[in-house]
């Protein structure tokens, strides 16, 4: 009886660390509100569409050292320690916006500082949950990534009510709603790094490794080539994800479209309730249901979705083509997450770490690609380069394919032998 009393509390003490840190990481994404800011930061920043791209992708660039490190650290120091240097560098670059005024310049190195601690972040929440629930990893992990979603859904709301404001009254300018915003989210995450510092209470499930005097060595990131196949997938979903959202706004407002019946911003708060949705419904179902099925059939699905709203022409079947394309390719990144954690979870840092810098270089390359692209086609033809990061989707669906016909059988390998499905593990 005492033995499951203990058990009982130790599970609400899980439970409330992860709910916590969700609400942290969702404070954490505040910078995902500029993008949806689309003319109105360009004009006030006075940049270009190749500018632009460059604004949203030097994070990505920058934050390749940060991913490296961050998965040894998740390794040798443990999840904790590295959530807290984390959230004050997030934080430090969410200042910086707040005092940046309006030069170009200043947002470069907060882009880039932010990157450098946002993707070691992800990392180490990952590992932090996937320690507190290691019979419920899937689960729990499409639990958090439905946490970023919720955010996903305020935050482009909150742009298009903060433009509202600027349209409506005099008094408000745009750098207003722009700066200060930051100032209170930066100063709340800086405050909520102490929360991470060692203690018993905020270190319920100890370190994934252990603290070494080791140095860092390139075995350390040495992946075996089944790991390294479903990094780069995982690398390559994040990149197509992350390059279609941060110019859909910048799409949805330009001259291939006409009349726009709802703002930009309501077709990304669709997105992202289609995100929760969609990993709701997949941390409902059981950790190993339909594992084999969601490394393939999302990209698959949800690219052919996508490409047929965007070659329409049409605002209504762009927008609903876009949020139901990611109803149905958000389930891949839970999967392939979960995968790496099971495949080899003494080595998931690095695995995580060699995912963030294949998608780092991915996503630099593709947003400036994208943004010359749009500057020397034009807007009337910037449906063809929105078509670079949907056809993304397709590649992940057929290398998803790739790695179950190549190494799905070896993983099974010495287990009972039964019929083998798509719809089982």
């Amino acid at each position: 009886m005492k033995s499951k009393t203990t058990r009982q509390k130790r599970l609400q003490h899980h439970l409330f660390y992860a709910v916590v840190i969700m609400l942290v990481s969702i404070i954490a994404g505040y910078r995902g509100i500029l993008p949806v800011f689309r003319s109105y930061l360009k004009d006030y920043l006075a940049i270009g569409d190749a500018s632009f791209g460059l604004l949203f992708s030097i994070g990505a660039f920058v934050g390749l050292p940060g991913v490296l490190l961050g998965g040894y650290l998740v390794d040798r120091w443990g999840p904790q320690q590295v959530i807290r240097i984390c959230l004050t560098g997030v934080g430090a670059a969410m200042l910086l916006i707040a005092l940046g005024g309006q030069c170009f310049w200043i947002f470069i190195v907060a882009m880039g500082i932010g990157g450098l601690f946002n993707a070691p972040l992800f990392i180490a929440i990952s590992a932090y949950l996937g320690k507190l629930f290691p019979r419920n990893q899937r689960q729990v992990l499409s639990l958090n990534l439905a946490s970023y979603s919720i955010g996903g859904m305020m935050f482009p709301l909150v742009a298009e009510g903060l433009l509202f404001l600027v349209k409506q009254f005099e008094n408000i300018e745009f750098r207003h709603i722009l700066h200060s915003p930051f100032l209170l989210t930066g100063s709340l995450l800086i405050g909520l790094s102490f929360i991470y510092r060692k203690n018993p209470l905020s270190s319920p499930s100890g370190h994934f490794g252990g603290k070494t005097s080791r140095g860092l060595h390139l075995r350390d990131f040495w992946l075996s080539p089944n790991s390294r196949l479903l990094a780069f997938l995982f690398a390559l979903h994040g990149t197509a994800d992350s390059a279609m959202y941060l110019w859909m706004a910048r799409f949805l407002e330009s001259n291939a479209f006409f009349p726009r019946p709802f703002p930009p911003g309501l077709v990304l708060t669709g997105y992202s309730l289609a995100y929760l949705l969609s990993r709701v419904f997949l941390a409902s179902l059981p950790d190993r249901a339909g594992r084999r099925a969601f490394l393939v059939f999302p990209g698959l699905l949800g690219g052919s979705i996508v490409i047929a709203g965007i070659i329409s022409h049409n605002y209504l079947l762009t927008a609903g083509g876009y949020v139901l394309g990611a109803f149905c390719w958000s389930g891949e990144a839970p999967t392939f997450v979960s995968m790496l954690m099971r495949i080899d979870r003494r080595h998931f840092g690095a695995a995580m770490a060699t995912a963030g810098l294949i998608g780092g270089v991915l996503l630099f390359t593709v947003m400036n690609t994208m943004g010359f692209l749009i500057e020397r086609l034009g807007e009337v033809n910037m449906w063809k380069v929105m078509l670079l990061p949907a056809c993304g989707f397709l590649l992940v669906g057929l290398g998803g394919t790739v790695w179950l016909l190549k190494y799905d059988r070896q993983i099974l390998k010495g287990r009972p032998s039964r019929r083998i499905s798509l719809f089982t593990v």
